[in-house]
């Protein structure tokens, strides 16, 4: 039988950019029967309730996923694994169970072990900001982003459904993508910029001992380029932590390419090198007006 969003209580566990931002969509909009926020801190709640982001809410996960038709863990990825071992038993028959992590692979592995009737499903919204927290939340942050489900086998038709019309119900896009392939997609695409990004960062440190102009000189590139790197640290490594053998072959890829044009500039190859980087822009270019024209509302 198909269940509707209208009609589910809906619990969110961790109320930072992801978590709030969501919740502030399902109740300003009044998708959902009730919103319960769940935060360690218990004055994060009562900004949550006072500004009419949750309905309700509680610093006790256990007590906040009882009942509920969909769970939403919006923890850091290592930190929502746990969860998942702790809540299993709480759950309630049919329970839509599903985390918003940057990584699938290990994920699903602990939503197998989730008793049966439970209904797992691994998503990644592909939205956010480098600022993070509770005021960071923005309502409309999912507007147009594309949101990758990673439903398992047992998951039920029924379940993906549920959770499709939530995601749409944002003005998010889902797509549904096997594990492995999301994992190694978001290490080309998210996880590798971030390293890079940082990389960036601490090359420009190091030449700034030298010559503090650096900083003074630094401008719109070098804001763009090294923009992720302002992210907080300890949600990245719970991402690296967890996608170690893709982010590392990205690394040698990337290490490949940087090392085949130092060696076109050191070999004055003018020409290959304007011929590799006016193809870097051309793929750039081409990706840019795919994007833009995916995150355009329709008329």
């Amino acid at each position: 039988m198909t269940r509707k969003l209208a009609d589910c209580r809906v619990a969110v566990a961790g109320l930072g950019l992801i978590g709030a931002s969501l919740c502030m969509d399902l109740t300003r909009s009044h998708l959902c029967r009730e919103v319960r926020g769940i935060s360690r801190s218990a004055a994060t709640i009562a900004r949550a309730i006072d500004l009419g982001v949750v309905d309700q809410g509680t610093t006790s996960l256990l007590t906040g996923v009882t009942g509920a038709d969909i769970v939403i863990l919006a923890a850091p990825v290592r930190i929502a694994m746990r969860q998942l071992r702790e809540i299993g038993p709480q759950l309630k028959k049919k329970a839509v169970v599903v985390d918003v992590g940057s990584t699938s692979s290990e994920v699903v592995e602990i939503m197998e072990a989730l008793p049966p009737g439970v209904e797992p499903i691994a998503t990644h919204p592909m939205a956010g900001k480098e600022t993070s927290g509770f005021d960071a939340a923005e309502a409309g942050l999912f507007s147009n982003a594309t949101w990758v489900l990673t439903p398992l086998d047992r998951t039920s038709e029924t379940a993906v459904g549920l959770l499709e019309e939530l995601v749409k119900a944002v003005g998010a896009h889902p797509i549904r993508m096997e594990a492995l392939k999301h994992d190694r997609v978001v290490a080309a695409i998210s996880h590798l910029p971030f390293l890079v990004s940082s990389a960036l960062v601490q090359t420009a440190a190091t030449l700034g001992e030298r010559d503090p102009e650096v900083w003074d000189l630094a401008a719109g590139g070098f804001r763009d380029t090294s923009r992720v790197a302002a992210s907080q640290a300890s949600m990245f490594l719970d991402i690296l932590m967890t996608n170690k053998e893709n982010i590392g072959a990205c690394l040698d890829l990337f290490t490949d390419h940087i090392q085949a044009l130092r060696a076109l500039i050191e070999g004055d190859e003018e020409d290959r090198l304007v011929e590799i980087l006016s193809q870097n822009r051309n793929v750039r270019r081409n990706w840019q007006a795919r994007y833009e024209a995916r995150r355009r509302p329709a008329i």
